[in-house]
């Protein structure tokens, strides 16, 4: 692939990523549909459009990958739209908004270890605001102050510190990672799990099927618009690696 058709990919991938996170932004009106499909800007089976990757365990990967779509198609997906037909749209806000509220403490220490301490403040201030404007993160006055939400991983914290992401690694229920973000998913929920903000997973942990913890995967699948199997390529797995992989490049050099 030329550097032309690399940029050109690689700018889809950051606008249709981009689209998710902007219609999480606004969880009331559920996951809106791409504005523009892949076909629409080029042909998603020319193969010489893909790059190569580090993948030495496609085989499993590939397995994995139609595992989880299996799993989207018949629980999980059904589980979101349930959920958005049932419970209106403030309370859907709501619930979405707490949850990003708790995780902001990943958001403060992740950019403080990577020297953003720009981006530390304004994640420190925006917990500050929801947690008390915000009825402990129900509501969401942050943004409204220009506080906007910016999410941030150990596993990028590694890509700022020079650690390469290793081969690609598609996780079970989770979907596309590396080695390298594996790594970083689970020191983020050791440190989420250890520093219990308002209690939240004490309390979680402790009810029937953990509904809480269910509540909170629900969510973020409503916010969500990628559908398995839909891309109308017969090399899906090789773009859902692409753009993932360019995309988390991007969220490091950023």
């Amino acid at each position: 692939m030329n550097r032309s058709t690399r940029l050109a990919v690689f700018a889809l991938a950051a606008s249709l990523v981009l689209l998710s996170g902007c219609a999480a932004s606004r969880p009331q009106e559920g996951a809106e549909p791409p504005k523009r499909q892949l076909s629409d800007v080029m042909d998603p089976n020319d193969r010489s459009l893909i790059s190569e990757a580090y993948d030495p365990w496609e085989g499993y990967n590939r397995r994995m990958y139609d595992l989880n779509a299996r799993f989207d198609r018949y629980i999980f997906n059904p589980a979101a739209e349930g959920y958005k037909r049932v419970f209106p749209g403030f309370v859907r806000s709501g619930v979405h908004n707490f949850m990003r509220n708790i995780r902001e403490i990943l958001n403060i220490y992740n950019a403080a270890l990577q020297f953003r301490f720009r981006t530390a403040g304004r994640s420190t201030g925006r917990f500050l605001v929801n947690s008390t404007l915000g009825i402990a993160g129900l509501l969401d006055p942050a943004s409204e102050m220009g506080l906007y939400y910016q999410r941030e991983d150990f596993g990028q914290t590694l890509g700022v510190w020079g650690v390469g992401p290793g081969p690609y690694f598609v996780l079970p229920l989770l979907g596309p990672s590396t080695v390298r973000d594996a790594v970083g998913f689970g020191v983020d929920y050791a440190v989420w799990y250890y520093v219990d903000l308002f209690g939240y997973r004490s309390w979680a942990s402790d009810q029937p099927l953990s509904w809480p913890t269910l509540l909170y995967a629900v969510d973020m699948r409503a916010n969500v618009n990628f559908r398995y199997y839909e891309m109308g390529s017969i090399y899906e797995y090789l773009w859902v690696r692409q753009l993932f992989l360019e995309f988390r490049e991007f969220e490091i050099a950023r």
